[in-house]
């Protein structure tokens, strides 16, 4: 039994994936016919692809597109088709490129078969040959940008490419310079031009036989002289493909400022010499050359070695080392040293000059050696010492100066006076200890009664080793020194002694006085103290003031706030007298007292010192202001009526201008295409409402009726204030990080004194941070507390902290740490009081110079449904379809109309009230909305002649009003129970109204 294979199944399946592939495929046989093209290489050929039928010789299929111009060959088969058809036969591999009439670049790669056939792939190499093409543009452009010639030339001595600095020195006319003329003909030709000229005695055939010579032979360096004179100097260098690279550049200004700066160094007072690696000189002036007596050209001409041994007999001393007789040695070892280090040198002439010899290495391994003549600085040295020696002879203080090995150097007339009178004063070498020894078993020095002479010697050679101040010495005459040590520039001791005998005399009869002096004072019942003016220690306080302020070391104690004392100097200071002061002052129960001061400025030990007296009126004050409110009570009412009538007609007037701003930013609200100006109505609105809201808290108040209370979310609220109270954080660079918890249950609160608190702590914290700049950090963290069933939102700073000693005291009322006119006290105060009102707790966590976080904790809403309390969203289908608005401002009205419309209303607008009620006569209606402050007659007297006249429409009417603080329209709304919105007008109360009305009215 025979089983038949088909073979034919796969192999059209490999043609199937073939012919959808991005690069092109064609297959042709041992006799180079065509077997299969895919659909690329089809596309390739364009209006030539119908040739591509199977055993079409490759020949014809080429031959026809290169013939008519629709492929043109690149590269690969330069010679012509024939020939490369030809060649191709004894290749196993070939390439061509072609450029195709749709202007793009193929690479055709041809590879031989083991069965004699061949397959081709057909890349597009556009991309990277326009690539190549820019890099090879870029990079002509800077070489053309260079500031010197350059030029390439082939192995066969021909040009290939020259910038156009090149140009301009060659062949400056642009005459012959181009692409394949040869090297040799083009300096033959620019020395013909004129472009440059033979040197002085050298014919113009040596010339080029020279140019010819060096850069067939690549020479660096020569030099050419071009017809204007300048120096050009040439380099050949050999390249990797057996080219060459021929550059020229202009050197004549880099050759003239080099003569200018060897001229400048010449000059120089200053000796000045450059020195070659091996230690020989290069270069040096006459200044360098002339304190040893010979001229630059004469030093120049002797070697290293020579140098020292012609020089060194002139030198009397290295670094303030005698040379003697070994001075080529250690003139040769100092220089050669020198050379190593590169430290300054101090060399002495015998002929008594001083020069300073400094030496600074180049960048090929020479130095470059300055020589400065320093006599004069040494005179002057010299003169300066003892100057200050005769200066330390005078003073008044003992001064004797030591070396590191604590051997004496020298000591002044004083120091003599004190301590050898009776002794033989210190040779120069004796140590310290020595001495001290010799002072105390020579009774100059008093042994203290618990130490031994040993001891107390010993003591005192600690003393000055470790550098103690203000040691107190006692001599056996009676005198009292005051011993101090220092460490000099020098590496030295100087001890330095004060006698200090007199002065303790006078503290100590001083004391005396001052003890009968506070025997005296105590017991005076008079209350006063004695105070610093600079930090306000307190000197003394008598019995009867500590009663009244305890035990207390400054008087910032009882002063409310440092602006309190600052205030009191400011009126003291200026006289140095004070009477009949007002003050409050913190008595020792924490209580606070009012009084009055009187306080004069004297001096106490060598400084300014206030001793002020205070009595006591808090009660005269207490008994003046209950006389003073009782009056006040009188005048209240009349007071508040007068205000009534003023914020009234102040909110009437601003309401309506606010109303127009509020309902025309929300009508627009969502409708702009644009997100910009999008953005921008949004932030209207939002400014527009709160402003709102802001009029009418300021209503509410003045009505002192209770603050809107509704559920509200903590996170919206921290996120409002961050972007109030933000600005300076930003500004700052303070890094801001949020941390809220998305799910954290609402509270009951009022929104804008929430947001109030939290714009307090922010800011609080960004005054804090302030001094940290980016390295300061702001938290703002929400979470839910479910053993206390509170949502909590942390504010965090990584700044200072707050000390725990006036934690407790952050809350209180005008307490603050800030600088005067930084801070007043009342913003943690007034937030306290918001959260305490809410039923809440603000409260605070510090870790000194760590961080600070504030904790506002409010209780969370139940479990409640959601929906519990809230209005129900109007539908429009139950809104009226006619109404009359009644407003005499006639853009107030507009705008009602204009929000009635949105919500699939008739709205006809009047601006006067009798007109309105003639119209609400011969037209129907389905409500009626009207403004109550209007001239001529107001809302009252409307609504009045409507339920007369016209009952029908009692229930339909509705009103807006800016003006419930004035007394018709409060008494009005109060008994007749009209529905009413206040201005400015907010879109969702308007629909509530109108839908209200409509089923008042029983509207359909």
């Amino acid at each position: 039994m025979e089983t038949s294979i088909n073979t034919r199944e796969p192999i059209s399946s490999v043609f199937e994936a073939v012919n959808v592939l991005d690069e092109g495929f064609v297959l042709f046989d041992r006799d180079l016919k065509l077997v299969f093209a895919n659909k690329s290489y089809a596309e390739m050929l364009g209006p030539h692809r119908d040739v591509l039928v199977p055993g079409t010789p490759m020949q014809n299929i080429i031959g026809s597109a290169v013939a008519s111009g629709h492929v043109t060959i690149q590269r690969g088969a330069e010679q012509g088709m024939p020939a490369f058809m030809e060649k191709l036969k004894s290749l196993e591999s070939a390439q061509i490129e072609v450029r195709v009439a749709d202007g793009t670049e193929r690479e055709i790669s041809l590879t031989r078969l083991s069965d004699g056939g061949l397959v081709g792939n057909v890349k597009d190499i556009t991309h990277q040959r326009t690539t190549e093409a820019r890099a090879r543009e870029l990079l002509n452009k800077v070489i053309d940008a260079v500031e010197f010639g350059i030029a390439l030339i082939d192995d066969d001595d021909r040009l290939v490419f020259a910038n156009q600095r090149f140009r301009e020195m060659v062949d400056p006319e642009d005459h012959f310079l181009k692409p394949g003329i040869p090297i040799q003909e083009v300096y033959e030709r620019s020395i013909e031009k004129g472009s440059f000229r033979a040197p002085e005695g050298m014919a113009w055939e040596e010339m080029r036989a020279e140019l010819n010579n060096m850069i067939r032979t690549a020479a660096k360096g020569f030099s050419l002289t071009s017809s204007a004179g300048r120096e050009i100097v040439g380099n050949v260098y050999e390249t990797v493909l057996e080219g060459r690279l021929l550059t020229l550049e202009d050197v004549t200004d880099q050759l003239r400022a080099e003569r200018l700066f060897t001229d400048a160094v010449a000059r120089l007072p200053v000796g000045v010499a450059i020195e070659e690696a091996d230690g020989n000189l290069f270069h040096c002036n006459e200044a360098f050359s002339s304190p040893f007596g010979y001229q630059p050209a004469d030093l120049l001409a002797l070697a290293d070695s020579e140098r020292f041994s012609t020089l060194a007999p002139q030198i009397a001393s290295i670094a303030g080392q005698d040379v003697g007789d070994r001075g080529v040695e250690l003139f040769g070892e100092a220089i050669r040293a020198q050379r190593e280090t590169l430290k300054p040198m101090e060399v002495c002439f015998r002929n008594g000059r001083h020069y300073l010899v400094e030496r600074a290495a180049t960048e090929d391994d020479g130095r470059v050696v300055v020589v400065t003549d320093t006599t004069a600085l040494k005179e002057a040295e010299k003169r300066s010492q003892q100057t200050l020696n005769d200066t330390i002879q005078s003073l008044e203080e003992g001064l004797a100066v030591f070396d590191t090995d604590t051997g004496f150097v020298l000591g002044n007339r004083r120091l003599r006076e004190m301590f050898f009178e009776t002794l033989a004063p210190p040779s120069e070498g004796e140590q310290l200890s020595a001495l001290w020894k010799r002072l105390v078993e020579g009774r100059v020095i008093a042994v203290p009664e618990n130490l031994t002479p040993e001891a107390y010697v010993a003591d005192l050679d600690r003393f000055a080793t470790e550098f103690r101040k203000r040691e107190t010495i006692h001599l056996v005459n009676g005198r009292t020194l005051l011993a101090s040590t220092h460490w000099t520039e020098k590496e030295r001791y100087l001890l330095s002694f004060v006698d200090v005998t007199e002065q303790r005399r006078a503290e100590a009869e001083q004391r005396e006085a001052d003890l009968l002096l506070h025997k005296i004072v105590d017991a005076c019942p008079a209350n006063f103290l004695v105070s610093r003016i600079d930090d306000g220690k307190i000197i003394y306080c008598p019995p009867p003031s500590r009663e009244r302020f305890g035990e207390i070391e400054t008087t910032l104690s009882f002063f409310l706030s440092p602006e309190d004392r600052q205030a009191y100097l400011d009126a003291l200071l200026p006289t140095g007298s004070l009477d009949d002061y007002r003050v409050q002052f913190r008595r020792a129960d924490g209580s606070i007292m009012q009084g009055i001061t009187a306080a004069r400025v004297t001096e106490y030990k060598g400084e300014d010192v206030i001793v002020s007296s205070t009595r006591d009126i808090s009660d005269l004050l207490a008994m003046q202001e209950e006389l003073q409110l009782q009056r006040d009570a009188a005048h209240q009412s009349e007071k508040l009526s007068a205000l009534g009538e003023l914020l009234a007609g102040v909110a009437h007037e601003l309401n309506n201008p606010l109303s127009i701003i509020v309902g025309y930013a929300q009508m627009l609200e969502g409708r702009l295409e644009d997100p910009t100006l999008s953005k921008r109505v949004d932030r209207i609105a939002e400014a527009a409402e709160r402003s709102s809201k802001i009029v009418r808290a300021f209503l509410a108040m003045a009505r002192q009726r209770p603050t809107k209370v509704e559920q509200c979310s903590l996170n919206d609220i921290a996120l409002t204030a961050l972007d109030v109270a933000g600005y300076g954080l930003r500004t700052n660079g303070t890094n801001v990080v949020t941390e809220l918890d998305d799910d954290l249950p609402d509270v009951d609160g009022d929104v804008d004194q929430l947001v109030q608190v939290f714009s307090n702590l922010i800011v609080n914290a960004e005054h804090t941070l302030a001094p940290l700049g980016d390295r300061g950090e702001l938290l703002i963290r929400s979470y839910f507390d479910t053993e206390h069933g509170q949502s909590v939102v942390e504010i965090r700073d990584n700044g200072s902290g707050i000390p725990e000693a006036i934690r407790a005291r952050i809350f209180e009322p005008f307490f603050t740490t800030k600088d005067v006119g930084k801070g007043t006290g009342i913003g943690l105060a007034f937030s306290h009081r918001i959260v305490d009102a809410h039923g809440g707790q603000l409260d605070l966590k510090s870790v000194e110079g760590e961080r600070t976080s504030f904790f506002v904790r409010l209780d969370a809403e139940g479990s409640r449904d959601a929906s519990e309390g809230r209005i129900p969203e109007p539908s429009k289908e139950n809104l009226a379809r006619r109404v009359l608005v009644v407003d005499d401002e006639e853009t107030v009205g507009e705008l009602i109309c204009d929000m009635l419309e949105e919500l699939a209303c008739e709205p006809v607008l009047v601006t006067d009230a009798k007109e309105a009620l003639e119209l609400l006569v011969h037209e129907p209606f389905d409500l009626v909305l009207s403004d109550f402050k209007m001239p001529g007659m107001n809302g009252a007297d409307f609504y009045s002649e409507i339920a007369v006249s016209l009952p029908h429409y009692a229930q339909r009417i509705g009103f807006v009003t800016g003006d419930t603080l004035g007394n018709d329209a409060y008494r009005f709304f109060s008994e007749l129970k009209r529905p009413h919105i206040e201005k400015p007008i907010l879109r969702d109360e308007l629909e509530s109204l109108v839908e209200g009305l409509s089923k008042a009215g029983d509207v359909k």
